[in-house]
């Protein structure tokens, strides 16, 4: 490459530009997640664990089971559930599984993780939300 050949632009920058335009173009971005809810209750979601320290609008998850969750409850499906009722994310369990990973939660809206058993029957529920700093 000569002093008077025009610069070129590696497919790094430009998909690595391409992801901070996205960002900065899509809308908010949140900082500083937090879950907010009781878990106490629960018989099924030990806790909810945040994957990421930041995102535009979705957040990805770990939750932890109890012990009991999938051998004497039976648990087999969990699901996201938003305040209009509308499934946000689905996801199978299997018999003896503690946890449960990528799972996707709407940043600022409370929503509902609930439990099914193999027999399709609510067997728990609890409502969260995850919290953050917005940055326009």
């Amino acid at each position: 490459m000569s002093p008077d050949d025009p610069p070129t632009l590696s497919r790094r920058r430009l998909l690595a530009g391409s992801a901070v335009a996205l960002a900065a173009t899509s809308g908010c971005v949140t900082t500083g997640m937090q879950v907010q809810g009781d878990l106490s209750g629960s018989n099924v979601f030990e806790s909810v664990s945040l994957m990421e320290s930041w995102t535009a609008n979705q957040a990805t998850a770990k939750l932890a089971l109890t012990d009991t969750a999938t051998t004497e409850l039976n648990v087999r499906r969990l699901a996201v559930i938003d305040s209009q009722g509308s499934s946000v994310w689905t996801g199978a369990v299997e018999p003896a599984q503690t946890s449960v990973s990528n799972v996707m939660l709407p940043v600022g809206s409370p929503v509902t993780l609930a439990a099914a058993n193999a027999s399709g029957e609510f067997v728990d529920r609890v409502e969260i939300t995850v919290v953050g700093d917005t940055v326009p």
